[in-house]
């Protein structure tokens, strides 16, 4: 009778073991954003106007046409605010809006700022998608860090030369002033 108990206690495991069950949820926006101000506009188009001059010297005419596009991207980016879309954290893995990433395939992750958002950025055992961001909550950075380091491990900055290079390029040359809050 105490075998047949205790083979019943380990299938009740296994049976808790197949149900997803979520760990943590909310809402978010599906890409970090930033309105940029007018400041900003017009100091990236001087300096991509110089830039441009330059290349134009050069004959490096497709280029400039990739810079300006760029610049119209990056635009049309921070003007359309994001849609928000449902996170839930699960005892399998990772949803966002209709994708999902298992635990499996996650490497490791950090928590970085990124324009106004606190953004996880996790790095993947796969070749595409190399690394995958979700944005969170600030009020809530610590509870998510506390239940996904639990899984896999944590790291204080991101690991990648470009991410430091971008943020020392982003602190010696602001493109906007400092607002004093």
């Amino acid at each position: 009778m105490k075998k047949d108990m205790k083979h019943k206690d380990k299938s009740e495991m296994v049976m808790d073991m197949n149900i997803e069950k979520d760990l943590y949820e909310w809402v978010q926006m599906d890409r970090p954003f930033k309105k940029r101000d007018r400041e900003f506009w017009l100091t990236a188009i001087a300096i991509l106007v110089l830039i441009s001059i330059i290349f134009i010297y050069l004959k490096e005419f497709l280029l400039v046409v990739a810079l300006f596009s760029a610049l119209f991207l990056y635009y049309t980016l921070s003007t359309i605010e994001p849609n928000k879309i449902k996170y839930r954290i699960t005892n399998r893995g990772i949803y966002w809006g209709d994708s999902r990433m298992e635990w499996g395939m996650l490497r490791r992750f950090w928590i970085k700022p990124s324009l106004d958002s606190e953004v996880i950025n996790f790095e993947t055992n796969l070749r595409f998608p190399r690394q995958v961001a979700i944005i969170i909550n600030p009020e809530d950075r610590e509870k998510i860090k506390n239940i996904i380091a639990r899984r896999i491990p944590c790291l204080e900055e991101s690991p990648q030369l470009t991410d430091k290079v971008t943020n020392w390029f982003g602190k010696k040359f602001p493109l906007e002033s400092k607002k004093a809050s």
